[in-house]
């Protein structure tokens, strides 16, 4: 069975861009016969807040989006069997972000994230006690096949060591969000293109973990009228700003789902209708690559 996940970041309150992605894993899922689950990944402290998880969970509601299952956060999980079972493959790093980010080496990080820096003081090498925990990439290619942009191979060696833990002890996305979906049972990831990049190391990762990889999906990246990424900040992007305009959750889909190549039926007046009226149509192979603007 295909199992899929909404997986939001209770940073800010769901936006446009959030909702494409989550539309394309609902229709990726619902079309045949699989299991979505929920997630909050609050694995970030400093920056979740459980008043926006509610209003995630409240917008998703409205929006028809629904979910077979809420598994626990982040912020619920031991991580550390998973840095356990990692260790052979991982080693310290003393390199701070400043010095790494002035090389200009690096590696997207989690959607709003700064770039991720990667070691430039050869730390692999030097069997340090102390630092950041990061994972030894093996070299090679690996090859990533995405539902919606196709085949892509990666060289392994262009790509930084992912950083699993921080100096501090808490564990980054990257380790969060494999182990969680191998946790979950989730055989497919679908999710916006700004994290496509990360798939490569994630893929070595699960292997790493005893796990097959997922399949890929990548929804295409939103931006504003300033021709950056769709956040919180945009004027009217956050599906609850649209409601209290007085936008219904139809009105929401008739602009989002030609960003997956969908075409918005004229009949449908609730979010639940427009998204099962779009099923037996959605293809993922056909989801245009984007980038989409929204202006409102």
């Amino acid at each position: 069975m295909i199992v899929g996940r909404l997986a939001p970041t209770p940073s800010g309150r769901l936006h446009l861009g959030n909702v494409c992605a989550a539309g394309a894993a609902w229709l990726s899922v619902r079309q045949r016969g699989g299991r979505l689950l929920l997630r909050i990944e609050d694995v970030d402290a400093g920056r979740a807040r459980r008043d926006i998880a509610d209003a995630i969970r409240t917008d998703l509601a409205w929006l028809g989006l629904s979910c077979d299952a809420e598994t626990p956060p982040q912020s619920a999980r031991d991580y550390a069997p998973a840095l356990a079972r990692l260790a052979t493959h991982t080693y310290r790093c003393a390199c701070t972000r400043a010095a790494s980010r002035d090389t200009g080496e690096g590696l997207p990080g989690h959607s709003g994230d700064a770039r991720r820096p990667g070691c430039v003081g050869g730390c692999r090498t030097r069997g340090l006690q102390a630092g950041a925990v990061r994972f030894a990439l093996p070299r090679g290619v690996e090859t990533i096949v995405d539902r919606a942009r196709g085949r892509t191979d990666v060289d392994l060696a262009a790509l930084a060591d992912p950083v699993l833990q921080r100096r501090d002890g808490c564990v980054t996305y990257t380790l969060a969000v494999v182990a969680d979906d191998i946790a979950d049972g989730v055989t497919e990831v679908a999710r916006g293109a700004d994290l496509a990049d990360q798939s490569a190391a994630q893929a070595v990762l699960w292997r790493a973990l005893g796990a097959e990889p997922p399949a890929w999906l990548h929804a295409p990246l939103i931006l504003g009228g300033d021709g950056k990424k769709l956040s919180k900040s945009h004027h009217a992007a956050a599906v609850g700003d649209l409601r209290e305009l007085g936008w219904s959750a139809a009105d929401v889909w008739r602009v989002v789902l030609p960003w997956l190549g969908l075409t918005p039926p004229a009949a449908a007046t609730d979010g639940s209708a427009m998204l099962h009226h779009a099923l037996p149509a959605f293809d993922a192979a056909r989801i245009p690559r984007g980038p989409f603007t929204w202006m409102y």
